[in-house]
């Protein structure tokens, strides 16, 4: 009984082992000031991502990315070179627009015929001095101030 015990563990170990090898995540962090002028803010980015109200003076988001099935090549490929999660930045009159670098996101191949799993999540922290228009979580206006 204890053999077939040790041999059970020893393959649970295993198999968690070679679960947790299967997957790479990078979690990237990018700042963007809003200046005193700015009135809006808008949001052009690819894939879902959430907004959420910190007490800061600067966005800041962050990007989690999880790879399944792609060596840690592949991933700093897409990450340093490709720029595939990079944010911008750009005003447009009194609006600060950030923008997905990568406007389309093909499927990463690891091979002819297998693609690489991606999960990314994206959070946005921004001024609470801004809300919400409306349904639209793709624009911000400044609060006014009484």
């Amino acid at each position: 009984m204890k053999t077939i015990a040790r041999y059970s563990f020893l393959f649970i170990c295993l198999f968690t082992f070679s679960n947790a090898q299967a997957q790479l995540e990078k979690v990237m962090h990018q700042t963007f000031e809003v200046g005193d002028d700015m009135e809006g803010i808008s949001l052009d980015l690819v894939g879902d991502y959430s907004i959420e109200k910190w007490a800061g003076n600067t966005i800041m988001t962050e990007t989690k990315v999880k790879l399944y099935e792609a060596s840690p090549a592949i991933l700093n490929h897409f990450v340093t070179k490709g720029k595939r999660y990079e944010i911008l930045a750009d005003t447009l009159s009194s609006r600060l627009v950030l923008s997905s670098f990568d406007k389309e996101r093909e499927p990463i191949r690891r091979s002819k015929d297998k693609e690489c799993f991606e999960e990314v999540n994206v959070r946005i922290f921004v001024p609470d001095t801004f809300e919400m228009t409306g349904d639209s979580t793709k624009t911000l206006v400044r609060k006014k101030v009484d």
